[in-house]
């Protein structure tokens, strides 16, 4: 995610399942574009409550958010 001052963090769960429907991953790109971005498979980042609320109320899941500020990237 871009560097910004506020930002939210959401870890999800599908209970019964192994992930989220494809169409999930698909909608993401689609419909929020920049405003969301994949950390893993089951964490995503969103630069607003609305963005990280949205999809995972839609599909089900049940999801915890925290608010958090990124303060570097690390690569390997």
């Amino acid at each position: 995610m871009r560097r910004r001052s506020k930002a939210f963090l959401v870890a999800w769960d599908k209970p019964g399942t192994r992930s989220a429907p494809g169409r999930f991953y698909r909608e993401m790109k689609e419909r929020l574009g920049g405003e969301v971005e994949f950390v893993q498979r089951s964490v995503y980042g969103a630069r607003t409550l609305e963005s990280a609320q949205k999809l995972a109320g839609r599909y089900g899941l049940r999801a915890v958010i925290f608010q958090a500020k990124e303060i570097r990237r690390v690569s390997s």
